[in-house]
């Protein structure tokens, strides 16, 4: 295997990082590695969480899916780089398993390590945020969640392209591409992304961007969670958005023929490259109910001269708004967002639709008639078809890890039940994408913000595509022996 100068440069920096495999603990090793740990953040109790302590759970692991309850040995909170580095080399001696964790709002609760005994490291304390005037330039620290990055940008008459869900940190953001509303115009986070900090598995602290160890912050631009701990970004941001108008077009009926009109015709605007890279929005098809919510990125009179109803079939209610100012259409996403619960028992499944793949008219007749028609046996389901392609295509598919550039929308299917979501509620969700996939699913990839242990297969091939042998060459080189390490993470090639 040849290697780049690049990545011998990363050898080197990771040369010191030893054996990780998670053999069980003897009683004496467990309170060993407890001392090590608490030792690593200067002995503060608050600061070195144990599973045997109360409140462990409720507190510091905070579950997202009630299915996955991962129990880890202990979730640290430091508040230096040199306790991050300090808490490594305690998970490198004792052989455990490390998982950073910025917001923790994670469909499968990876970011507790993916199983028992990991070592979480909770990054709240790495929350500053400042931008140079002179330059647009944001250092953000990864402990700030999506709320904190957008009220913190838009004090400073900044905005950047990102999610929509306030809870997400910006860690783990990052870790997947940050794709948003505005990411048809503006792109991804990880496309305006300048420099990265980050600790290795051997705690050394170092840098990268494009020009200077390069491998690196390719790697930490889409599928950073398995390289190392990122303790600061630096984005190039844009002036804040003046005047937006928001839209909506709300159809909610029995009549299943009605609702498969809107969703053929939401599936060919998706689909449509030469619409306006203003507009950019989700459709979120429900039971008797799908809505349509969006925005377009100006004024409402440059929105009408789009003419957004040429779109859409009749019988909707709609809605139309200008002169909104881009964070209180921001507050307006975050507060939809509050309606989803924190915790719940509940299974979920992405699509990543593409310019090659999209789903056929009968296609979305089968898929509409058989989430309508079939029991689902889950409290809830919803289906969320968030709109992309624009700038997202401008970029190459190995200019960052993130592998879907011909993206037309990514589809998310969530389903909630009252108890451990049972197998009739998760094989409902998967034989309704094989029915959009027309029963073809080798012929799509999947977003690794929307992870699910049933892909079959190689999960990781699902996530990052032609990118992953790269991927696993840069891993092999930083983190030989997978401290950070989740099922579905980048594994270093052997």
């Amino acid at each position: 295997m040849l290697l780049s100068s690049n990545l011998i440069e990363l050898i080197l920096l990771a040369a010191a990082a030893t054996g990780t495999s998670a053999t069980p603990l003897a009683p004496l090793a467990r309170q060993d590695l407890r001392s090590c740990l608490s030792s690593a953040v200067g002995s503060d109790a608050a600061r070195a969480q144990f599973q045997d302590e109360r409140d462990f759970i409720s507190k510091d692991v905070n579950y997202h899916n009630l299915n996955l309850q991962y129990k880890p040995f202990a979730v640290l909170y430091p508040k230096t780089k040199d306790e991050i580095s300090e808490t490594l080399a305690c998970a490198v001696k004792h052989k455990r398993k490390v998982q950073p964790r910025s917001g923790g709002r994670d469909f499968i609760n990876k970011c507790l390590g993916g199983a028992d005994d990991a070592i979480v490291v909770d990054l709240k304390h790495f929350n500053h945020l400042s931008v140079d005037k002179a330059t647009g330039i944001a250092t953000v620290g990864p402990g700030n969640l999506l709320k904190d990055l957008v009220e913190g940008l838009n004090n400073a008459g900044r905005f950047m392209p990102h999610g929509s869900s306030p809870t997400v940190g910006v860690g783990g953001l990052l870790a997947v591409g940050g794709i948003g509303y505005t990411s048809r115009e503006n792109g991804l986070s990880v496309d305006v992304m300048q420099e990265v900090e980050v600790i290795l598995a051997n705690g050394t602290v170092t840098r990268a961007t494009k020009n200077s160890n390069k491998d690196l912050f390719w790697a930490m631009s889409g599928a950073g969670a398995s390289f190392g701990i990122a303790t600061e970004f630096k984005f190039q941001t844009k002036p804040t958005l003046k005047e937006l108008t928001t839209f909506s077009y709300n159809y909610s009926t029995t009549d299943k023929a009605l609702l498969t009109r809107a969703m053929k015709a939401f599936n060919k605007l998706m689909s449509d490259k030469s619409t306006s890279r203003k507009l950019g929005g989700s459709g979120i098809l429900a039971k008797n109910s799908f809505y349509v919510r969006g925005v377009f990125l100006g004024p409402k009179k440059d929105s009408d001269a789009i003419n957004l109803d040429k779109f859409f079939p009749s019988g909707a209610t709609k809605t139309v708004r200008g002169g909104v100012s881009w964070i209180d259409y921001m507050s307006g996403l975050f507060q939809a967002a509050s309606n989803v619960p924190g915790q719940a028992y509940y299974y979920s499944k992405d699509l990543a639709v593409t310019g090659r793949n999209v789903p056929s008219d009968s296609a979305v007749e089968r898929f509409v008639n058989f989430v309508q028609t079939t029991d689902s046996g889950a409290n809830h389901w919803s289906y969320l078809f968030d709109w992309y392609g624009g700038a997202v295509n401008d970029v190459a598919t190995d200019a960052t890890p993130f592998p879907h550039r011909d993206l037309r929308y990514f589809m998310s299917a969530y389903a909630n039940t009252a108890q451990e979501t049972g197998e009739k509620t998760m094989k409902f969700i998967d034989d309704s994408i094989l029915a959009l996939q027309n029963n073809k699913p080798g012929n799509y990839l999947h977003y690794a913000g929307v992870p699910n242990l049933r892909l079959g297969g190689k999960a990781q091939e699902k996530y990052w595509g032609s990118n992953l042998p790269r991927l696993e060459k840069i891993k092999a080189a930083v983190d030989p022996d997978d401290l950070f390490s989740t099922p579905q993470n980048v594994k270093p090639r052997q």
